[in-house]
């Protein structure tokens, strides 16, 4: 019974000892290392590339039809000229895609109106382009484009205010307000001092661009030394601008200047010829720039100086050839407006070339340090957007043709100053 009692007492401290020491045995064994997982396959480190578009889409914001249409079917040619010349050789080459893509253009016609503007960029998003051209009431879509990352080139869009906004995504290889206003006075300027006018007129459309660009018509006359005797202002698409007429005649203008839209420049002339108004030389920007202008007002339109900002009698790469074929398809020479549209093709194209991608953000950051030849010139961008010195292109209608007068490497024809009185031609 002693003995029984002592191994049953036995086990219980064996029991307890092996218990009580587990923790320890545990503690000092060797851990096992977990299995190392296989390296990822090539497949698994890299996703398979998407498979590139069937086209590039480029936006353009147009006015297609209304009152300004004369700017913006010149233009989309010009565009659509462009567009077809890069896709003679497959299009442009992507490097994400390692192969060339054509273009494809989107034209939306704005119909001289800010909101079809505002309401055809969105479309464009829509539409997933990867950047988008347009001429003058586009610059109302600047918010759009901002928002949704378009990166956009503007012409035949004198305005500088919008570029002093900060907007990221908005650019513009055209002259500005400031370098308009100072061309111009550099050619009055050229006129010998003794025949020189000492008298100027303002003619402001109410409307941003209006009253920016003649806000440099003043600063630059104040500077220079002339008087200015009238300032008159407007509403765009009137229908009597006698009284502004009436008031520079009566003041002795014997300059007039003004930034004005087609129909507004053709009321200008007519009526001051009706109420003999006989200034010495007038200067507007926008409504003389294309052969509507001969067209609608024939001799009564000649003389006028211009700033059409392109010339198809300029010698810059690839002119003559673009003028060729916009001249063998209707006949005359191309609009001053074909040149910077095409142009604004060539930056973007050459812009996704180099960034190598469709993403909008990266060819953005490509157009702003664009540094090429083109058919408008050479092209750079300052930090706001504006082309960095733009070549100033001044012509004057003379017998129905527009003639280069300024710079004088570009010269078609010198000057002719002062204008002939109405009863005279």
């Amino acid at each position: 019974m002693k003995g029984k009692t002592f191994l049953m007492a036995m086990g219980v401290l064996l029991l307890a000892f092996t218990v009580a020491i587990l923790p320890f045995i545990g503690a000092c064994a060797p851990e096992e290392e977990a299995p190392t997982p296989p390296p990822p396959s090539e497949e698994e480190e890299a996703p398979p590339t998407p498979p590139a578009p069937e086209t590039i889409k480029i936006g353009a914001l147009n006015n297609m039809s209304g009152p300004m249409s004369a700017l913006g079917q010149p233009a989309n040619w010009g565009y659509q000229t462009a567009i077809d010349d890069i896709n003679k050789v497959g299009g442009v080459y992507v490097k994400e895609f390692d192969k060339r893509i054509p273009l494809e253009l989107i034209t939306i016609d704005m119909e001289a109106s800010g909101e079809k503007a505002v309401k055809g960029m969105e479309r464009l998003y829509v539409e997933d382009v990867v950047a988008a051209v347009g001429e003058t009431m586009a610059v109302a879509a600047v918010g759009v484009a901002e928002k949704n990352r378009i990166p956009t080139l503007i012409v035949m869009s004198a305005g500088r205010e919008v570029h002093e906004k900060g907007f990221r995504y908005w650019f513009s290889p055209f002259s500005k307000t400031n370098d308009i206003a100072k061309a111009i006075f550099d050619v009055l300027d050229s006129i010998p001092k003794g025949e020189r006018p000492t008298k100027v007129a303002i003619v402001e459309e109410q409307s941003e661009i209006g009253m920016d660009m003649c806000g440099f018509f003043e600063m630059e006359a104040v500077a220079r030394g002339y008087d200015v005797v009238a300032y008159e202002k407007f509403t765009r698409f009137t229908k009597d601008l006698s009284p502004a007429i009436l008031s520079m005649k009566a003041a002795g203008a014997e300059v007039v200047t003004s930034i004005i839209a087609d129909p507004d420049g053709v009321t200008l002339m007519k009526q001051s010829k009706e109420l003999a108004f006989n200034a010495k030389a007038i200067a507007l920007v926008q409504a003389p720039d294309t052969y509507a202008w001969t067209k609608a007002l024939g001799k009564d339109g000649d003389y006028v100086i211009c700033d059409p900002e392109w010339h198809h009698a300029l010698n810059f790469p690839g002119v003559a050839e673009l003028n060729d074929k916009y001249q063998a398809e209707f006949g005359k020479p191309a609009e001053t407006y074909v040149g910077p549209s095409y142009a604004s093709i060539q930056i973007i194209a050459d812009a996704i070339e180099r960034a190598g991608t469709l993403d909008r953000g990266k060819i953005r950051d490509a157009v702003a340090t664009t540094d090429m030849m083109t058919v408008r010139g050479p092209v750079k961008f300052r930090d706001d957007g504006t082309i960095i010195d733009p070549t100033p292109v001044i012509g004057q209608w003379q017998d129905g043709v527009q003639e280069l007068i300024w710079l004088e490497e570009f010269r078609t024809k010198p000057l002719i100053y002062p204008m002939p009185r109405w009863e005279e031609r």
